[in-house]
């Protein structure tokens, strides 16, 4: 299956242990991210380190064999579309990419919920799918 992910998804994906990296591994997902995100973990770089164990390069390496990172300008035409269905507006680029790549979002974030242009999963809600 194919998803676009939000940061709080790759946050979790830079920890080994995590529910989101088993459910990568068992189920081959692919996924996908706006470039933007590269910019969301950056300003989080210690913390990112600091949970995985190891240094933020290889966090980032990590991350990057797990998840394509989407250049703007795929997606930029969408972001006007859909900057009034969600409250967040650093959001607004994830439901774009989803958009245009015509894929579901994997995101614990309540407020993605609120819209319903795009299918939205959370990662309970993803493990109980793809577990029956």
């Amino acid at each position: 299956m194919k998803f676009v992910v939000d940061a709080n998804v790759l946050f979790a994906l830079s920890k080994p242990s995590s529910v989101a990296n088993s459910l990568f591994s068992k189920f081959s997902l692919k996924l996908f991210a706006p470039d933007f995100a590269l910019i969301e973990l950056h300003k989080y770089k210690g913390e990112l380190s600091d949970k995985s164990g190891v240094d933020f390069n290889s966090v980032i390496k990590s991350i990057k064999e797990k998840v394509v990172f989407v250049d703007k300008s795929e997606y930029s035409g969408l972001i006007k579309e859909f900057s009034s269905k969600i409250s967040d507006p650093k959001d607004v680029v994830y439901l774009a990419l989803a958009s245009r790549l015509n894929l579901p979002i994997w995101s614990n974030d309540k407020h993605f919920k609120e819209q319903s242009l795009i299918s939205v999963f959370t990662t309970e809600e993803l493990l109980e799918l793809l577990s029956s």
